[in-house]
């Protein structure tokens, strides 16, 4: 099903909810979609002109002067103006290295070199990609398990992981489980879409990241770290109309959020004070 907004909020973070508050109530004609993985219990919803849709983004493209938002579900949302909220991610829960040997969070963490079995790299971004690219160095075969279909990282380093020859792109793989031997040690993964392999060591970046993978490189600019970068209105370099706010975006103040906020009524020629 397709869905056409004035304006979508992606990220139920803190800068997202007071965008959302902002806009709203400021003009109550605007139609405005805030799309979340989960709702915190400080999101109150108070707009009959927001419509709160609990689903994940999964990829965002734009054509024809029209933002395009992919959900996980299947449906997809338009919109003239598209605002990244989103949050920082973190490593799954489901993978506790403490308590599992042969997880590891850093490949500085390996010392032996050409180990048999294949190594697991979960991942899509920049980060995650370099870390699949130095785990590839050390051992005989690596997967990177990406939960996109497409690696989000810059032009030469995707070149560098298609050059490498035993590391394998398994594109949509999603983590589904960790698999031990009766010591308690590794021995495979299980991934969503039913294939196991066989595994000693898997990698996962425990460190805050945005959470940007779905973001295209061709959409607004990232830097090696995956934070957004944009002009001093929180505006994309790249795409028009394009904004990032919080802690997704290199540089964003609340006095950059409010001439964001600004622009944004300019452009539905609505003459109002926030």
């Amino acid at each position: 099903m397709n869905q056409r907004f004035d304006i979508i909020v992606v990220g139920d973070s803190k800068e997202g909810n007071a965008v959302i508050k902002q806009l709203a109530s400021a003009n109550k004609t605007l139609m405005i979609a805030f799309v979340s993985k989960t709702f915190k219990n400080r999101t109150t919803r108070d707009f009959l002109n927001v419509e709160y849709i609990k689903d994940e983004v999964i990829f965002a493209d734009y054509k024809n002067r029209l933002f395009g938002c992919y959900l996980k579900n299947g449906n997809r949302l338009f919109c003239t103006h598209l605002i990244i909220a989103c949050g920082l991610k973190y490593a799954p829960l489901t993978v506790n290295h403490r308590r599992v040997p042969g997880v590891y969070h850093n490949t500085d963490d390996i010392t032996k070199i050409a180990k048999q079995q294949p190594a697991v790299v979960f991942g899509s971004g920049e980060a995650e990609v370099k870390m699949a690219l130095a785990a590839a160095k050390k051992y005989k075969q690596v997967y990177l398990c990406s939960s996109l279909f497409s690696l989000c990282c810059t032009p030469s380093t995707l070149k560098k992981v298609e050059q490498a020859k035993n590391l394998v792109v398994l594109p949509n793989a999603n983590l589904l489980r960790v698999i031990t031997d009766a010591a308690g040690k590794l021995k495979a993964i299980e991934l969503d879409n039913y294939s196991t392999l066989t595994c000693n060591a898997i990698y996962i970046k425990t460190e805050s990241t945005p959470d940007t993978a779905w973001l295209s490189t061709k959409l607004i600019k990232k830097n090696d770290d995956s934070y957004l970068e944009t002009t001093k209105e929180l505006e994309s370099t790249i795409v028009p109309k394009c904004y990032a706010v919080g802690s997704c975006a290199v540089k964003s103040t609340k006095k950059m959020q409010q001439a964001m906020i600004l622009n944004i009524l300019a452009d539905f020629k609505e003459d109002v004070i926030c």
